[in-house]
């Protein structure tokens, strides 16, 4: 599975939107006062304007793993990083990956993630906002996991490697080779590098298996 595109629905959305685009860099599609679109390497990550909610979510964006440590450092000298235990970055051994966090102006809970086994290293040495290679992830909170879960695999994304089911934990969707997953959580569950608990929010994530939407 592959995220084309991710739509999601913020408020302080000027200053969400001057942030990705002036201080992250990202190449701008489409702009307007309530909405706007970026290139996201292979993917498209759109912001739409709602200032009567205090929605935010959880995402992440596949880098090239030999550029990790120069991307920690170009995020870094421009933003605070998000500490977990006192640390600043997390290394998963299952996926060998590693990741470091940071929170935007809408209160996302932001990922940059090297996948060692399914993203090809960059030419360069020094990372830049163009290495971005695609959306990697999006949490998607339910109050019923299970309904959503079967939603997705009746577009043909099935669980990670056909791990079983929880209703307390996250569920990757997607296959590990493809290096994408929508993550599939509780309400109240807490992300990491962040004291936010999970919530409900309207998002549109458009896959080459069809789109999912959650109202």
């Amino acid at each position: 599975m592959k995220i084309h595109e991710l739509e999601l629905f913020i408020s302080n959305y000027e200053e969400t939107v001057s942030f990705y685009k002036n201080t992250m860099q990202f190449q701008p599609l489409r702009e307007g006062a309530d909405s706007t679109s970026f290139q996201t390497g292979e993917s498209v990550f759109t912001l739409h304007k709602d200032e009567t909610h205090a929605y935010y979510y959880h995402f992440a964006f596949n880098i090239p793993p030999n550029l990790f440590q120069s991307a920690k450092d170009w995020v870094a000298a421009k933003i605070p990083l998000s500490l977990e235990v006192g640390q600043d970055e997390v290394s998963f051994t299952a996926s060998k990956a590693k990741s470091f966090y940071f929170e935007d102006p809408a209160g996302n809970i932001v990922e940059y993630i090297a996948r060692s086994e399914t993203t090809t290293e960059a030419a360069q040495q020094h990372f830049k906002a163009g290495h971005i290679v695609n959306i990697s992830e999006i949490g998607l909170t339910a109050q019923d996991v299970n309904t959503c879960v079967e939603e997705i695999l009746n577009l043909s994304i099935p669980v990670k490697h056909n791990e079983v089911i929880s209703n307390e934990s996250l569920n990757f969707m997607g296959e590990y080779e493809d290096g994408a997953f929508i993550l599939v959580g509780p309400v109240g569950r807490r992300w990491i590098f962040s004291d936010k608990l999970a919530i409900e929010a309207p998002v549109i994530i458009t896959t080459n298996r069809g789109t999912i939407k959650n109202y």
